[in-house]
């Protein structure tokens, strides 16, 4: 099983624009709202791949009843802890060239009374063979130390995670060694406190620092660039597929979705890697958060391609 946990859900607005202006007016077009969160855009995109998901988190008012409402209508399996205040909506602005602002409202307070509640949830849930996939901010209120404290506290159950965050999200929940993470290529060199690379190469030696007996796949997404695979099976590189761009609103997150399910299914390294690749891709061909259709997936694998850099 695999379970997706948003700490900090939202209706996500997506917007069309030609030009942005600040400070001035800017009419919106092709205007459309989704349940979203990143745990819980995992979650769209794991039904589009045919597999069931459990999606929980923290929700909150009226508009925690529309993303309630929205997972049920879709089959999502979903239990969520309910808090105080409002669930945020977030708007999602992007220009002719696809480039994409974002405005995202803070969310509601949660109490570690709130978080604890959440913990025994998910141990309730998942089982030894299950993958938590802990993705995203979290809400006002809590720690950057929680993502840590959780990876440990779900191993000792036996549990894998896969952690996709930023900042000292990131820093702090890769001390705890989660099964697998996915940085992009900023956030890795934010980490070890070095610039940017601008090789691959340099980008695999600093993601290979990554690996240990307890993190087992390294997933370094490079945007136009595409990404790199790393495990102790092989280090993989597959550069961007070309597709017709409509938004890259979610394509993160699919990719999550797609390491997700290729580790249930115990794919190898270069299978995993395509399967990634395909369902990122097909997430931009769509508007908003929405995930590609299966055929659509299936048809991009073709378009993949893989260089081994070790292994």
């Amino acid at each position: 099983m695999i379970v997706t946990v948003t700490f900090n859900p939202a209706i996500d607005k997506t917007a069309l624009v030609d030009t942005l202006v600040v400070g001035g007016l800017n009419r919106l077009r092709d205007v459309r709202q989704d349940a979203g969160g990143k745990g819980v855009n995992v979650s769209k995109t794991l039904l589009a791949l045919g597999s069931n998901s459990f999606a929980t988190g923290f929700l909150a008012g009226s508009s925690g009843r529309v993303i309630e409402d929205s997972l049920d209508h879709l089959g999502i399996e979903n239990e969520f802890v309910w808090v105080e205040g409002n669930t945020r909506t977030n708007l999602k602005v992007l220009n002719a060239k696809m480039e994409l602002t974002e405005l995202n409202e803070p969310g509601p307070y949660v109490e570690m009374e709130d978080v604890q509640a959440l913990v025994e949830l998910i141990k309730k849930k998942a089982d030894p063979s299950s993958y938590v996939v802990l993705s995203g901010n979290v809400s006002p209120g809590v720690e950057n130390k929680i993502y840590k404290e959780m990876i440990a506290s779900l191993r000792e159950s036996g549990i894998r995670v896969l952690l996709d965050a930023d900042g000292e999200l990131f820093k702090e929940g890769i001390q705890a060694k989660p099964y697998a993470i996915k940085p992009n290529r900023f956030e890795l060199a934010q980490y070890f406190g070095v610039r940017e690379p601008e090789s691959l190469e340099d980008t695999v030696m600093l993601g290979e620092k990554l690996l240990n007996d307890q993190t087992r796949l390294v997933v370094i997404s490079m945007g136009g660039e595409g990404a790199l695979f790393l495990s102790e099976e092989a280090f993989l590189y597959c550069p961007v597929l070309p597709i017709d761009l409509k938004s890259s609103v979610g394509a993160g997150d699919a990719m999550v979705a797609a390491m997700a399910l290729g580790l249930e299914n115990k794919l190898s390294l270069e299978e995993l890697a395509i399967l990634c690749m395909a369902t990122s891709a097909g997430a931009c061909t769509t508007e908003g958060t929405q995930p590609a259709r299966l055929e659509v997936i299936e048809d991009l694998k073709d378009l993949v391609q893989i260089e081994r850099m070790r292994g």
